[in-house]
């Protein structure tokens, strides 16, 4: 009898026949969209070089250390029950990193940052940090200027605070209701502590945020939430990504996977740089089956 529990307590991913099997062609799709994926256009002669953590849970000090770089991010739950002594920690932490800027925002763990009054100390208390909450800002470097925009907000799940209404499918109703109208069009890099939607979500995304994402268009997109969903990935904006995205959403058929595959026939023969392509970063710092792990920042060329 423990036995058998301990199997399933400690049971690994599932295989890749069960997945094909669970759905051939969702399979079919991710594969053929994994294997040959893009990579950014030519970096300007002199990058900004964008650190990014999340996900932290008052593991900050187990880090392998950070990178150098331009800016620091981090993308919320700095903390893991979101005390004002557990962000001060963090804060502190943020503040001794050499970034000449650290940007982040709360995670739906930080609950001491719900509270306006505590929002306003941390500004006080901490003026080399930058705290977005649903509000833009701009940076300075090497001579150009980057649009940020940060938000901590994600799909409502229990009690946490920071969430909205998770939209389900959307229409020209979640339109008028969209969570994320407010991200401006000029915005480099977005930072959110959830994911979009089929992107480095392991199915927990955001469709609201994923249709935010095509209006936008962003250089760099930060998040984390998701711990098991680590990683980066190009996005091109184009139809095949439209046609995958759909396949993952249930509305696609064959006809979906014929054009992921010559999307990707296009990439192996044509160049698989783009111009106008995001990247997203899916930064969690924590991981593994017990969230034991304590991974490396994630670093980006922009």
């Amino acid at each position: 009898m423990a036995h058998g529990l301990d199997n399933i307590l400690n049971r690994g991913p599932p295989s890749a026949w069960e997945h094909f099997c669970e759905g051939p062609l969702v399979f079919l799709a991710r594969f053929i969209h994994n294997q040959f994926p893009l990579t950014l256009h030519p970096l300007p002669s002199k990058p900004i070089r964008v650190v990014c953590v999340s996900d932290t849970h008052n593991a900050h000090h187990d880090l392998p250390p950070l990178p150098q770089g331009d800016i620091l991010i981090h993308s919320g739950d700095l903390t893991q029950s979101g005390t004002e002594e557990e962000l001060k920690d963090t804060l502190d932490w943020l503040v001794s990193q050499p970034h000449a800027h650290k940007v982040f925002i709360a995670g739906n763990h930080d609950r001491c940052l719900s509270d306006f009054d505590c929002r306003e100390s941390l500004r006080t208390r901490c003026p080399d940090l930058t705290y977005l909450h649903d509000t833009p800002a701009t940076l300075s470097i090497h001579d150009r200027r980057l649009n940020i925009y940060g938000s901590p907000r994600t799909p409502k799940h229990g009690s946490w605070p920071f969430q909205y209404p998770r939209v389900v499918r959307l229409s020209s109703d979640s339109a008028e209701t969209d969570p994320w109208s407010d991200v401006p069009l000029n915005t480099d890099i977005l930072i959110t502590h959830g994911p979009p939607a089929h992107h480095l979500d392991a199915g927990y995304g955001c469709l609201a945020l994923l249709r935010a994402l095509w209006r936008v268009r962003p250089r760099l997109h930060v998040f984390g939430h998701i711990h098991a969903a680590r990683g980066a990935e190009c996005v091109p904006w184009q139809d095949d990504q439209l046609a995958y995205e759909n396949i993952l959403a249930g509305q696609g058929g064959w006809f979906s996977l014929l054009r992921v595959v010559l999307g990707a026939v296009q990439r192996l023969f044509g160049g698989r740089r783009k111009e106008g392509a995001s990247l997203l970063v899916n930064a969690s710092s924590i991981g593994g089956f017990r969230d034991d792990n304590r991974n490396p920042a994630i670093v980006i060329d922009i």
